[in-house]
Formats: C-alpha cells, structure tokens, sequence
C-alpha cells in the first residue's frame, strides 16, 4: 500500500513537468487525474483498508504517515471526481501555469485527507490556498484579481492561528501525529484543550465556509470561472468537510464517541453552523448573479453538515454524510450548467436566462433535479441527509429544537429562490435577446448523468447505504479505531 504515495507525487511532478509540456499540458492533467480516480477507486475495493502507510520506513509517532480508511479513501474518490469534471468543462485554451497549479492542488487536497500527521495538514493547506488563490485570479480581471487577494489575506491569517495552535501541542504533548495526540488528549490541561481547539478552529473556519469567516466566498466564485468554481466546491469543499471527522471527531473526541470534547465548544459550534445556515440562505434569497446564488447556497449547505457532525449521534451523522455526498453531486451539476448558462446569456444575473430550459431541455430538467436536491424535496439524495439531520436533533438535547426551525425555515427560503431560478429558465426568451453560444453537449452529458445519480440515490438510498453505514462507524468508534490502525501493538 506503499503505493498511496502516487496519490501525492503523481501530481506534484506532472505540476513540475506542466511547466514545460506547452499543449500538451491540459492531455497530461486529465490523465493523470483519471489515473489518481481509478487508482483511489482500485485501493477502495482493494479489501486492504484500513492501513497507516510508514513513509520512509519512519515509524510514528516519530515518522510521516499516511491512513487510509474507507472514509479517507471515499473523500479522495469524490475529491478527484470533481477534479476531473473542472478539467473537463474549461472553456478555451489554459496556459501551463493553469495546469501547473491545479495539479499542485490536486496533491495538497490529497494530501489534507490522507495525511496522519498535523503539521503536514497545515502544509497541504497551505498548498491549497495558494493553489485556489492563483486559480481564482487566472482570469486577470479586477473582479477575480480582488477575490484572490481577499480569500489569500484571510487564509494566511486564519493559517497563522492553525499553526499557533499546533505548536501549543507539539510543547504540551511533544507530538504531532493524529492517532497520538488523539491518545494523550486526556493529559491536558482543560483550559490548554480550550485554547488549541479554539485556535484549530479559527484556522479551518475560512475553508469550511463559515460565518463569519465566510465573507471570501460570492467574491470568489463571482470571479472565478465555471471550472474553478466547481475546484473550489469540489476539492476545496470535500476537503474541509473531510477536515471537521478527523480533527474535530477523531482527535478533539470524547473517548472516540464522535462528541467534541468540550461541550461548550460544541455548542458554540453549532450555533455558529445555524448562523451560517440562516445568513447564507437569506442572502441567496436576495441575490440576482447566479454564481452569488450558488455559493451562499454552498456556506449554507456546508453549515449543514458540520451541524449534523456536531450533534454527534448516530442519525445526524448518517445525515451529514448523505449531505456530502448530496451536495457534492447537486452543486456539480448547477456549476456545470452555470457556466454554459452564463455563456449563452452572455449574463451572470439568473433573470437574463429566460428561455434556456427550453432550448436544452435536458439541461434544464438536470438544474431543477440538483435545485430539487438541495432543497431536500422526497425521492431526491439530499432528502436522506435533511432527514437523517432532524431525526439526529429531534434524539439530541432540547437546544436542538432551534436547529430543527432553522433547518426547516431554511428549506423554505432555498425552495423559492431555487423554483425562480428553474421558472425563469423555462419562459420565452425576450424577443430581444439572442443568445451567444450553444451549451456544450459534454457539460449536459456530465449534468445528466450526476442527475441521475441524485434520482437513483433519492429512490433507492441503499445504493450508498452500507458505505454511509460504514463512514458513521468509523466516525463513532474513531479515536480506538483510529489509533489501533496507526499503532497496532498499543
């Protein structure tokens, strides 16, 4: 299993060799991201996980070491997928240092969910804002120009206060590997535990999309194009949900219950996840560009899986990972089409769109099956992860009852604008209006497709069941799993 390592270095040298390919950058960064997909898809089915892989024959805690578990494996196959429909749906011809960075974010968010060990997650971090920094200015405008110096201030300021806090660690406990710090947190001092845990926090807040560090995201996906767009939900998004069941759930636990240790905190949490629920989709309400639309929709849907992670039990936490996956797949769809969207209109704002659903029908049915998704609507993927969300809050403690109005409140409010959006695509076109371009017919493939997987996991949930199942466990058991894989003879 040694051969994990492709999953990092793989990328890292073709980043290296894009800067010399000229043309044939963008054939090299789709192959090698195919390649990356069914080798993550070859170890999932493998039977070999879970394994802690030893890098350079350095046991930990005292060497690097990656873990691949069937939840970190699953979050690289979503991970790479996305990777590949980004590549997939560029419009016109990139410049080497397009494809350069993009593989070196392919690696760092790789990296941030196989690595065990925290300071190499703050280093991938570290890679990815970089990354998605180049990549949100790779147009040159004034528009994306200020969203990437924006996101790029508040990354290296949140990164600072992740660091602060690893290093608080490495003197309290003399540690940075996950499996053992997650081992020793009962060494600590209360208040100690108080302050790292506050300063992680503040650290992955930016890229988990919450309020108030969240204030980077419409700029961003206003200024980035479609691909990047779906980079920045796909791989950057996956990442950080992934981020919230290892830090938060595996090392900050209490007795690897899938309960933050200070409850204080995982209240605080939670009411911040509710906040970030509320204000995205208020503001999403308001908003006519359609990539503004789509991203406070994304802080609001990644407020409500790390709500259901927070909760703790067993239901909310099936429901978050449904949420993933849910998400994941509708988001996709509506950045794809998105881009091809805004190319016919040759106009950002959702109201200029009249008449599109009627010219490609299939791409306007696929838009109203990922609107219908996200809204939780029956027979629909995200109506399991809403579902699992509220029967979670409903076994939880009364404060949740305020979650579970909020959540509800919310469907609403993301059902009226999400059916005004779908309406206007499907009325006359204005006479006066012509439009620019055609959708691609491989952007209404892919939608298609990622529709229908919405439909068949809406109807027949099972078909992810034992997988969902098997992630749930994983979260609930996962400080003894964890650190039984990483240190079998303990």
């Amino acid at each position: 299993m040694n051969s994990s390592l492709f999953l990092i270095i793989i990328p890292l040298m073709g980043a290296f060799i894009a800067l010399f390919a000229k043309k044939a950058n963008r054939l090299m960064a789709i192959v090698i991201t195919l390649f990356m997909e069914i080798f993550s898809i070859i170890i999932y089915l493998s039977g070999k996980l879970p394994v802690s892989v030893e890098i350079g024959g350095w046991q930990p805690p005292y060497g690097i070491n990656f873990v691949l578990t069937p939840l970190s494996v699953g979050f690289i196959i979503l991970i790479n997928l996305a990777a590949i429909i980004s590549l997939f749906i560029i419009r016109g011809e990139k410049s080497y240092q397009f494809y350069s960075t993009y593989l070196v974010l392919l690696a760092a968010s790789n990296g941030i969910v196989l690595t065990g060990d925290i300071f190499n997650f703050y280093i991938f971090s570290e890679l990815t804002a970089f990354g998605i920094t180049a990549l949100i200015a790779y147009p040159k405008d004034r528009k994306s120009t200020g969203a990437a110096i924006k996101y790029l201030i508040l990354a290296s300021t949140a990164a600072a206060f992740l660091l602060i806090g690893i290093g608080i660690v490495y003197k309290t406990l003399g540690t940075l590997n996950i499996a053992d710090i997650a081992s020793k947190i009962s060494l600590l001092d209360p208040l100690t535990l108080e302050l790292i845990i506050i300063l992680m926090l503040t650290g992955i807040f930016v890229e988990l999309e919450l309020f108030p560090f969240n204030m980077w995201v419409p700029k961003a996906y206003l200024g980035g194009t479609a691909s990047v767009n779906v980079m920045l939900h796909g791989m950057l998004g996956t990442a950080g949900a992934y981020t919230i069941t290892r830090i938060l759930l595996t090392m900050f636990t209490v007795d690897g219950s899938g309960l933050l240790v200070n409850v204080n905190i995982a209240n605080s949490v939670i009411v911040i996840a509710l906040l970030t629920i509320l204000v995205s989709e208020i503001a999403a309400f308001n908003e006519k560009k359609i990539k503004k639309v789509l991203a406070f929709s994304s802080m609001g849907q990644m407020g409500l899986i790390i709500f259901g992670f927070m909760i703790g039990n067993e239901q909310a936490i099936v429901g978050a990972f449904y949420l993933v996956v849910a998400n994941f797949v509708a988001k996709t769809i509506l950045f794809v089409l998105t881009g091809e969207f805004i190319a016919m209109s040759g106009s950002g704002n959702w109201e200029d769109m009249k008449g599109i659903g009627r010219k490609h029908p299939v791409a306007g049915l696929a838009f109203v099956i990922g609107s219908l998704s996200l809204m939780g609507v029956p027979f629909f993927a995200g109506f399991w992860g809403k579902l699992g969300l509220i029967q979670g809050a409903i076994n939880g403690s009364a404060f949740m009852v305020v979650g579970i109005v909020i959540v509800l409140i919310t469907a609403i409010i993301e059902g009226i604008y999400f059916l005004k959006i779908a309406h206007t695509l499907f009325l006359e076109k204005d006479s006066d209006r012509e439009y620019l371009s055609k959708a691609r017919v491989h952007s209404i493939v892919i939608a298609a497709i990622l529709a229908l997987a919405i439909i068949a996991i809406g109807v027949k949930p099972g078909l992810i069941e034992s997988n969902i199942n098997s992630a749930t466990d994983e979260i609930l058991n996962s400080t003894s799993n964890y650190i039984d894989i990483v240190f079998p003879r303990r």
